[in-house]
Formats: C-alpha cells, structure tokens, sequence
C-alpha cells in the first residue's frame, strides 16, 4: 500500500491507523483463531460512520484488498488479510436499549456480551450466540444460533434494521419498507454488501435468571444418553432450546482434578421461561444415568453467556471447524458420530450437535437470505490444538470426516457458514448453503457491490 494512502488515511479518520511497526498493531491485528497470522498494510481503528465511509472510499478507489473485523472471532479468519487495509469497528460497541418498546440499537463493532450487558438488567434479550466475546456483526450477518432459538428464533429473525456503508461509500438504511432488497439480504448473506454501522434488534422477555440444563455423563454412555436425549426432545416446547455437547474435560480449575482428561457427554439446554418453572422441566434430562457431575443450576444468563469463554481464550487454540446439517438422528448416526469422538485427534474444544426445532425451523426458506431451515439437526465438528506442528494432520481429519458424514447423513443445504473453514470449497458450499435464494444473492450483490469489493467472507459473486 503506496505510503500516500496510509497518510491520506491518518489525515482523514480520527481512529487510530495502525502499521507494521507501530505499537498495537499485532494486538489490534491477532485474531481469535490462533492459525491466523495475517499482516495487514494498514488497520483503520474506526470510531464512527465517517470513518467507515472515509476507508471504503479509499478502499475502492485505490483497488486495495478488504478486510472488515468486527469481534475477531470468525473462525475462517476473514477479519484480516496480508497487504490489504483491515476496517476495525472494535472502538464502536456502543449499545442503546429501549426497554418499552423492546428494540435495542447496537453498534457494529459490539461483542454479544456488551449487548447482554445492557439489555439483561430489564429482563430483555437480543436473540444472539452462545460465547459473550463474538462480535455481533459477524454472527447476525450470517445467521446465528443462541440458547434462546426455540422460542425466540435466531439473531437474523430478529433484526429490524441495519445502516450500513456500501460499496460507492453511501450510508443507507435498510429495512422492510426501505431498501428492501438490501434489507432482505443482510440477514444471513453475510458481509457481502457492506459494512452494518448500526443493527436495529427486536428484544424479548428473558431472565435475569434463567434455568441451565448440564448434566455431565461419562464419554462411554454416549449410545443411551444420546437416545435419552433423542426421545425427551421429541416432545419439547419452543421455550427449551438444547444442544448437546462432546467434550474431554480439559485441564482447568473449573472441574475437580479427578475428572479432569475425561471423555464425556452433555445434553445441554437453556429454559427460555420461569427458572423454577424450566428446573421442573429438564430434571428428567439430568437422569439419564448417573452424572459424574451435575453443572445444572438457574443462574444469570450473562453467566449461560460467558461459560465457554474460558474455554476459547484468544490467539491460544489453533482451529479448524467445520459443520454439517444431517437430516436424521438415527441410532446409525449416533454410533457414526460416537466415533467421530473417539477418535478425534484434537479434544480442546466441544464438539456440538445442535437440535433445532423451534421458532428458528418455522421461517420459509425466502424470507431471509439465510435460507432453507428444512434441516433438523446441525453438527459442528471443532477440532482445536495447540502445536503448530498437529496443523496439517488435525485439518485433514476434519474434512475426512465431514465428507465421510456428509455423504452418509446430509441432503445437502451446505452448512452453517458462521462455523465452518469454507474457503477451500469455493463457490460451491456458498451455493448449496443458500440454495434457492443464491441467485437472487447475486442481483443484489450485483446492485451494491459490483466490483466485489467485499469479497474477504462466504463470497458470493455479483451477477
């Protein structure tokens, strides 16, 4: 990048413009996947829409690559890029919340725990993700799955509004009435069409205290704990919203020293009504056999939040994950994905088969980009280590066993792009993700983004 745009740059944001060799620039530049290593030209750490509009500007006009970091937490590390200008929003995470008519503004660079920060003291929640720390940019762009599904949908269901900078540098408001198709799009297709400054989110009743299902089992009673949580869904109502997890407890002082290296199984879940009312509810979830030990308690839902957080400390993990829609939970799946477990190479981080019934499956496929919600069950396979030299071995492994599942347990739709290292697959996984909506994708990107300037995401291609 030629040093007069740098400059031009300094000159012109009132944020900080970091380069190679200024302080903060690889504690501005580090993201939260560890086998990420990018090298930016210039970070612009924005402070508002001028900024934003001043680097897309710039941007455009100078041909430069673009990445744009919200939370830092996308797995597939598109939130950076060697040699190209990264647009930083994390200085912008101011949060308003309007606790009468249930709505909540919310900055581009907010991280889920801001929002819930302000939005938990008055019983409200934004439907968002499962760790405080991910930026909502990011997760509401392309979907996101929550603890509050079932009954409330997912984080696109729930946005009214968005202002974003587009391609030409123009800030436009997009909602049902205005820039419709803009508006449609946002909601689930990504960072294709610029950059959100501002998301408008419908709020609902939740909390502050809410029921939290974790039974901890022991790896080898997998087959009966998974049909014991099999048949319990079978009749759950919106408001239980269950994921279920297979972990090896690692070396931490949150569980006892003797459980510590364990395989073992969780059917996991949050009760989106009464806590007393949801402990009732889940109590037979947490018979299934004898637990090693019982994490289930009503507690806050900012600490539901912020449970995982510990667990994926920035920079730390090497990741490499990758999900898969299955249209079946047979007991031919359940010994398939026992397997899986047992003979992952990397056990730093959960693997997680989501159920997904709930006001999340009752939206038609062309209401929002995000697409088709046909399939039942979604299975992220996240492997993590931390030796650079497992690289190679725990990749290949990853993607061995989501082609092996794939062919054996999927109908297609692609996969959850917010959990997924897609870039290897192209066009093709973004394709069959979106489905019947993919070409109209492609209008609209043709619309505000012809020269595809946002291209660093599940890229979809102007018309």
């Amino acid at each position: 990048m030629h040093a007069s745009i740098i400059q031009s740059l300094r000159n012109n944001i009132r944020g900080p413009v970091l380069c190679p060799g200024d302080a903060d620039y690889d504690k501005t530049r580090a993201l939260h996947n560890g086998m990420i290593d990018k090298r930016p030209a210039a970070i612009a750490r924005c402070t508002g829409v001028a900024d934003v509009r001043y680097c897309v500007n710039a941007a455009r006009e100078n041909d430069l690559l673009v990445a744009v970091r919200g939370g830092g937490h996308g797995v597939a590390g598109n939130a950076s890029c060697d040699g190209g200008l990264m647009i930083d929003l994390s200085l912008m995470r101011g949060v308003r919340v309007d606790a009468g008519q249930r709505i909540a503004w919310v900055s581009g660079g907010a991280t889920l725990g801001d929002i819930d920060h302000e939005t938990q003291p008055f019983g409200l929640v934004a439907p968002a993700g499962v760790v405080s720390e991910t930026g909502i940019a990011g997760l509401a762009l392309g979907g996101g799955f929550g603890w509050v599904r079932g009954k409330y949908g997912m984080t696109v269901d729930n946005i009214l509004s968005v202002d974003i900078v587009t391609a030409d540098g123009e800030l436009r408001h997009a909602n049902k009435a205005e820039n419709p198709d803009l508006f449609w799009a946002v909601r689930g297709g990504g960072g294709n069409f610029g950059i959100v400054t501002t998301f408008e989110f419908r709020l609902h009743p939740l909390g502050p205290i809410v029921m939290h299902c974790a039974p901890v089992y022991a790896g080898n009673q997998a087959r009966d704990i998974l049909r014991g949580w099999r048949e319990f869904m079978q009749t759950a109502p919106d408001e239980f919203t269950t994921e279920f997890f297979f972990w090896t407890i690692p070396e931490h002082d949150t569980f006892p020293p003797d459980l510590r290296g364990a395989d073992v199984v969780i059917p996991a879940g949050v009760y989106a009504g009464p806590a007393d009312e949801g402990e009732r509810y889940v109590q037979p979830l947490r018979e299934l056999a004898t637990p090693l030990v019982d994490l289930s308690a009503p507690r806050p839902f900012t600490a539901v939040q912020q449970m995982f957080d510990v667990y994926l400390p920035k920079g730390e993990l090497l990741n490499y994950w990758k999900s898969l829609y299955l249209d079946r939970m047979t007991d031919e799946v359940f010994d398939a994905l026992i397997t899986v477990f047992n003979e992952r190479p990397a056990k730093r981080t959960p693997f997680v088969l989501h159920d997904l019934r709930g006001a999340s499956a009752r939206v038609d496929a062309d209401a929002t980009a995000f697409g088709s919600r046909a399939m039942p069950y979604l299975m992220e396979f996240n492997s993590s280590w931390t030796d650079p030299g497992d690289t190679d071995a725990n990749i290949a492994w990853t993607r061995r066993v989501w082609n092996d599942m794939a062919a054996r347990f999927s109908s297609g739709h692609g996969g959850y792009l917010n959990m997924t290292c897609y870039n290897e697959y192209g066009e093709g996984l973004v394709k069959e993700t979106y489905g019947v909506n993919y070409r109209r994708l492609r209008e609209v990107k043709r619309e505000y983004d012809p020269g595809n300037l946002f291209r660093l995401n599940a890229n979809i291609l102007p018309a």
